[in-house]
């Protein structure tokens, strides 16, 4: 199994301006022997310690072996930058790596390899590499810290080399490969002749000397054989063939230790809360809850008003990957400590489009999990999370004020909207102790397995995978090309500028560039430097619009600007948006008594209620998250932002919430 540690490696521990670096000596399930690199003393430090600073942003590990010290870097390119046509190659090896590595101990004979190889290839109707190749690929897996960027085409690598093919000649291979997708599946040798008559007629109208010459079948074969495989098949056989073919779905493995699979889910919870100062009921909050297989306990959550989304999910998993200290300073209180942190290798979902979704995807790829997509109309295969959530009604919500009753006779004079008593902060206060406190410390299952008890079995056989904040928050991050003009970089109509992005246009001139960006704030986007392959972080300028912004209420003020105000759509406007519906907020709050709740429960996502990022809660609408509303405003400039004009609201979203069918009643 990988482990963040390994001997040879260097750990870097930083205070305050001074940084001390160690060399790991050695590694077992719980201590590490370092070695100071200035001092040469020798120390022993608890695994669970390093990954507390690791987690807390303290620390950071830099590995000897070169390729995975570039890919580990924080700030490096995560898999979502690269080409379609290089992910889906590294998707395929990926398929033989882990068919590999899940079957065979680490001696790789050719005798042992071969018929791993043979089965991957049926099973997907690929064309089998050579033993030869598969153990490069292995190689360059684990050079790379068992990544999958490891085995990404190294294309870009290579030095400049002339076109065996004259540029003239490109269209028609186009054409005779677009002749190939074609439904009533032609052959390459069809394909050919289509290709050779195109050119044989062109040349007819040309000279001798400047006749076109007809590639060759083979050329032809490999430049079709260049398409990425799922999209030439569904295009000759169709989408459901195709998905039939290259599914992702894997049968499950005996889960024997803790991380080795996870799942998640969304439940809306039946109980109204209501704002910690005014007392208005906010509505039902949501839970996106993530889920230990093996020792049913918790590994993450987020709570909020957000709907089942990337967001809520992204939100979620970083939580679960993230380190629980938070807890005890916020909830004192609370006797047992939450352990629970680290990267689970499999992930089970359903098929919600928030889980199939390519941020999603992608982002899992990054991160080395393996994502089971449960059959439709088989919530079986997922049942830990569900029976979690069964159980999160029954002990903890049964005896709430503010239980939404399931029986129409237990409801006739119950009135949840105004019985609600429950505060959106003290409702957390009580989540946390009862997964801490009471969830982990009960027998769960017919097998009367404790959740902490068993955690604590498997933690010093399972090297626990942490990941830093910044480095996990740019994995997490949706990915999106933009251009880069001389006022900087506009994304859906805010504008992005910095000195350190003015002297990369000054060098690089102007064109799209790689962006990654949070849903969460839209005051801030990371810039991808094409020169060094890493991430640089570029502000919004205008910070009391954005900073602290999520993706659904700027599309809320777009949406304002647009129907509404019908005004033109530019930076001032948008920020004059925001102030009116602040205004809509606080008349609601003002009017609660003739206001619906789930009127309400909109008003509490767009003020993004619920479990923040630090682990700590918003509980009221009164609490804003930017400055006063009416200092947002900023004065007209005399020069427009570029490329506004013709941007699309949904511009490059990943196709989820393009619609907001529950926007605010203006």
């Amino acid at each position: 199994m990988y482990d963040n540690y390994k001997q040879g490696d260097f750990i870097t521990i930083s205070n305050g301006n001074a940084k001390s670096t160690f060399e790991i000596l050695g590694v077992d399930n719980s201590l590490l022997r370092l070695r100071d690199s200035f001092s040469l003393i020798e120390s022993t430090r608890e695994r669970v310690e390093l990954n507390e600073l690791i987690l807390a942003g303290i620390a950071n590990i830099e590995t000897k072996n070169i390729d995975e010290r570039e890919i580990s870097d924080s700030l490096s390119r995560s898999f979502s930058d690269y080409t379609e046509k290089n992910k889906t190659e590294a998707k395929r090896r990926y398929q033989y790596v882990l068919a590999v590595i899940e079957s065979i101990p680490k001696a790789y004979s050719d005798r042992i390899l071969q018929p791993v190889i043979d089965s991957v290839a049926v099973e997907n109707s690929d064309t089998p590499p050579s033993c030869r190749t598969l153990k490069r690929w292995l190689k360059a897996y684990t050079n790379a810290g068992n990544s999958i960027r490891g085995l990404l085409p190294a294309h870009e690598n290579k030095g400049n080399y002339e076109a065996k093919i004259h540029n003239e000649i490109e269209p028609y291979i186009q054409l005779a490969i677009d002749h190939f997708k074609n439904k009533t599946c032609p052959t390459v040798s069809s394909s050919h002749d289509y290709m050779e008559a195109l050119i044989e007629n062109d040349n007819s109208m040309r000279s001798s000397q400047n006749k076109l010459a007809v590639p060759s079948i083979p050329t032809l074969t490999s430049r079709i054989q260049e398409v990425a495989p799922k999209a030439l098949l569904e295009s000759r056989k169709g989408k459901r063939i195709a998905n039939v073919q290259f599914k992702q779905s894997k049968n499950v493995r005996d889960i024997k230790l803790i991380l080795q699979r996870a799942e998640i889910d969304h439940t809306q919870l039946d109980l109204f809360v209501v704002d910690d100062q005014t007392n208005m009921v906010l509505g039902r909050p949501w839970v996106t809850a993530l889920l230990d297989y093996k020792s049913k306990n918790i590994l993450g959550f987020y709570i909020g008003f957000e709907n089942p989304s990337y967001l809520s999910v992204a939100k979620a998993l970083k939580h679960a990957m993230s380190s629980k200290s938070y807890v005890k300073e916020l909830y004192p209180k609370i006797e047992n400590e939450w352990l629970c942190a680290g990267k689970p290798a499999v992930i089970a979902t359903d098929r919600g489009k928030e889980f199939r979704s390519v941020a999603f995807e992608e982002a899992c790829d990054d991160l080395n999990i393996i994502i089971q997509h449960n059959p439709a109309k088989h919530p079986w295969f997922k049942g830990s999370v569900e029976r979690y959530f069964s159980t999160l009604n029954k002990e903890l919500l049964s005896d709430k004020p503010g239980k939404v009753m399931t029986k129409i006779y237990d409801s006739i004079d119950y009135r949840p909207e105004k019985n609600g008593v429950i505060s959106m902060s003290a409702f957390m206060a009580i989540f946390h102790i009862w997964v801490i406190d009471i969830y982990q410390c009960k027998p769960r299952t017919r097998k009367n397995i404790i959740p902490k008890e068993a955690w604590k079995e498997d933690l010093g056989r399972v090297p626990i995978i942490v990941e830093s904040p910044e480095k996990l928050k740019l994995i997490l991050s949706e990915a999106f090309t933009p251009h880069l003009g001389s006022t900087g970089i506009t994304k859906d109509y805010i504008n992005y500028d910095s000195e350190e992005l003015v002297k990369y246009r000054s060098m690089y001139g102007f064109g799209k560039v790689s962006i990654k960006r949070a849903r969460d704030d839209l005051g801030e986007i990371y810039v991808l430097d094409e020169k060094t392959k890493k991430y640089f972080r570029v502000e919004a300028v205008n910070q009391k619009y954005a900073k602290g912004l999520s993706l659904f209420q700027h599309k809320i003020h777009l949406k304002l600007v647009k129907l509404q105000l019908k005004s033109k759509v530019d930076i001032e406007s948008i920020a004059r948006a925001k102030v009116l519906i602040m205004k809509v907020v606080e008349d609601e709050i003002n009017s609660s008594k003739n206001t619906k709740v789930t009127s309400i429960q909109r008003v509490a996502r767009y003020q993004n209620i619920g479990m923040q990022e630090n682990g700590q809660t918003k509980g009221s609408l009164l609490e804003y998250s930017s400055p006063i509303p009416t200092q947002g405003v900023p004065k007209p400039k005399k020069k427009a932002i570029e490329n506004t004009e013709n941007e699309s609201l949904n511009s490059e979203f990943d196709g989820l919430n393009n619609e907001f069918d529950d926007e605010l009643e203006l």
